[in-house]
């Protein structure tokens, strides 16, 4: 059991309200008492309550940050943004991942607000779902900054152009002379998968080219979907396989990759992949569309701190990160 304020009252033979004083720095006490609270408190492991001290102080020192996958490399870099700025402001983060489950994704936040941080910023689903667990905590009053933005939803927001990389992707498939190319999709909950396949669509309407819905793949989500998807693939004739293929990010598109080596085929001789994310764990020369997520991980940080200690009083700001795509070896031109 942890020692109390109670024990130390009990075993100094002072008053709880002299304890308390003394373990919070107030003025008022002696030095001889400070001495005797701070001795006692050391010699049998007094460890403060943050909670209880929470609860009068009306700060946690706390934050929370809510992910969709913490097994995804996506998300490592925008945790460390946030970890530091939490850091530079004497400050805890709670970190919990939804799994991309909704349900989930509402118990998290709700047992955070029960935890009273001081606030919250949420990489929330954004397709396919309810939003009023969101809306609650606009009505509860606790500061949060959403990474995506909720249609009618008043606050700080964060986002990717994930339309734009869709677009350059296409677009870099075609000039490498690919015209039968497949795509993998995330998942239904996913807005950065719906924006990057609307980009693909629109490129390849605009130039008038039919898009083979035996090599759309859709909820894709881990390398496992991958591999499966790459097994597929691979068994086809060459003459009707795709050419490329572009995956929602880099872990599937590493899935592809294995099970083709898996069969004895080449990346990217016998297909060409791009991925998403840019992630720093693979080898393999993939060309990606680069996202800045730690400099996301940050700014969401330093807004939330900015609405938390009311530096920021002003209208809400929406940020959109620009995305670039990181050209490599994995796309082979097969222009004549």
């Amino acid at each position: 059991m942890n020692t109390t304020i109670s024990d130390l009252a009990r075993i100094t033979g002072l008053a709880k309200s002299t304890i308390s004083g003394v373990l919070n720095n107030k003025s008022g006490f002696s030095e001889k008492t400070r001495q005797k609270v701070l001795k006692a408190a050391e010699e049998h492991g007094y460890v403060p309550n943050e909670i209880a001290r929470g609860l009068s102080s009306r700060s946690t020192g706390s934050i929370g940050l809510i992910i969709k996958d913490i097994t995804n490399p996506f998300y490592n870099h925008i945790t460390k943004g946030v970890q530091e700025i939490a850091r530079e402001h004497g400050y805890t983060v709670f970190l919990c991942s939804s799994g991309e489950e909704h349900d989930t994704e509402i118990e998290h936040i709700e047992a955070m607000v029960r935890k009273r941080v001081d606030g919250l910023i949420i990489a929330p689903l954004l397709e396919d779902v309810t939003f009023d667990h969101i809306f609650a905590l606009q009505r509860q009053e606790v500061p949060f900054v959403l990474l995506g933005k909720i249609p009618g939803l008043a606050c700080d927001t964060f986002a990717f152009d994930d339309y734009d990389g869709g677009r350059q992707v296409t677009e870099h498939m075609l000039a490498n002379g690919h015209t039968r190319i497949g795509f993998v999709c995330g998942l239904k909950t996913s807005r950065a998968s719906k924006l990057r396949y609307d980009a693909f669509i629109d490129v390849m309407n605009k130039r008038g080219l039919p898009v083979d819905e035996r090599y759309v793949f859709r909820e894709a989500n881990g390398l496992a979907d991958g591999q499966h998807i790459g097994r597929q693939l691979a068994g086809i004739d060459a003459e009707d396989r795709p050419t490329a293929l572009i995956c929602f990010d880099d872990v599937i598109a590493i899935g592809v990759i294995r099970a083709f080596i898996e069969a004895g085929l080449n990346v990217p001789d016998d297909l060409s992949i791009v991925g998403f994310d840019d992630i720093d764990l693979t080898t393999f020369p993939l060309t990606s569309v680069s996202i800045p997520t730690y400099e996301a991980g940050k700014a969401l940080g330093w807004t939330l701190f900015d609405r938390i200690f009311q530096r920021r009083l002003t209208d809400f700001q929406h940020i959109m990160f620009d995305q670039k795509l990181v050209v490599r070896t994995s796309v082979k031109n097969i222009n004549p």
